[in-house]
């Protein structure tokens, strides 16, 4: 089992290469930065990052085909595998909160397909001239030549997503669900889509996606998470019932209130409500011997990688976390039986 670190791009650049350099230090297998809302680009950090590492595996967790043509996207991702000498996976999936830029989430799983396929011929040097429903390539190219063709990761918690992930991806990115039911449930319809590629689970790089957050004050850490998973339920809405998540008469009063549109006073108010089968359900928040437990349930449901995706407590920053998950989690991890 390997093990990985999500963040966003908030802090100064220099602090995110110091950042990308801490995660190498401390044995991570991979460093994902979203690209999200507006942070720092998302490229430029992988590019501070791959000149600050050696050999940490480096990825967008994730981008979406909305915000940026796929072309575009191709070009980006090929020239940080360039600079890292062949360290980059490029995560995609649908996006959220498009509509704040003008933006229409137009037929997510055709533009993520058509997406995934430009991308792949174009980072493995090829000349694109196709029109689809979504996107149309006329002699799209990469003006250089690019060093391999880019793994592609779909990320997603619904189940079209999911099946198209195991229908066309080198690696699926398994968004959020923290308990065996949601686990399940994203493992059957990324076989669905193996099935009908005729490709099997030797196939397919498998990533768990784990809001985490530890503290010695397991209130303190949940609380870290709280807004998260607040987003997990209201995105999850048409599957609750197929995961086993079930809400209290309270919050499910304040989400139709609120027509489960989601908003910053939405998560707020939300938030408090969360009971602990729901913070369990889509997070890894406690104490780390709790965060061991956790994490060791969820590697067992057959992962390659779990990724970290670190929200800071109170009083706490992001390096503080990822050293405690490296330093007093992950070796709890591994005395309840979990190879590293």
């Amino acid at each position: 089992m390997k093990f990985a670190i999500g963040t966003v791009s908030e802090a100064r650049l220099p602090e995110m290469s110091q950042r990308a350099q801490l995660v190498e230090k401390l044995g991570f297998e991979q460093l994902w930065v979203a690209d999200e809302r507006l942070m720092h680009n998302v490229y430029v950090t992988l590019a501070l990052a791959a000149q600050s590492t050696t050999s940490l595996r480096l990825g967008t967790a994730v981008t979406n085909p909305y915000t940026r043509n796929p072309a575009l996207t191709a070009a980006a991702i090929a020239s940080v595998d360039e600079l890292s000498g062949g360290r980059t996976v490029l995560g995609i999936g649908a996006g959220g909160g498009l509509e704040n830029y003008g933006l229409e989430r137009r037929r997510p799983v055709t533009a993520i397909r058509e997406a995934v396929h430009a991308i792949q011929r174009l980072t493995a040097g090829e000349r694109v001239d196709v029109g689809g429903e979504v996107f149309s390539f006329r002699g799209a190219e990469l003006n250089f030549k690019p060093l391999r063709q880019v793994p592609i990761y779909i990320a997603a918690r619904g189940p079209k997503i999911l099946e198209l992930a195991g229908e066309i991806a080198d690696g699926v990115i398994v968004g959020g669900f923290a308990k065996p039911d949601g686990i399940a449930f994203a493992k059957a319809h990324v076989e669905r889509g193996l099935e009908r590629s005729k490709r099997d689970w030797a196939d397919l790089h498998r990533v768990a996606w784990l809001y985490t957050s530890v503290h010695p004050d397991r209130e303190r850490a949940r609380s870290a998470v709280s807004d998260l998973v607040v987003a997990s339920l209201v995105t999850s809405r048409p599957i609750l019932d197929r995961i086993g998540v079930e809400l209290s008469q309270a919050l499910r009063h304040e989400l139709d209130q609120a027509d489960w549109i989601l908003t910053q006073d939405l998560t707020h108010r939300a938030s408090t409500s969360l009971d602990d089968g729901l913070l369990d359900s889509f997070s890894v928040a406690g104490t780390a011997a709790e965060c061991a437990a956790k994490l060791a349930s969820v590697a067992a449901c057959g992962f390659d990688q779990i990724a970290l995706v670190v929200q800071v407590p109170e009083g706490s920053t992001p390096e503080e976390q990822i050293r405690l998950i490296a330093e007093d989690v992950l070796p709890q991890v591994g005395a309840l039986g979990v190879p590293a």
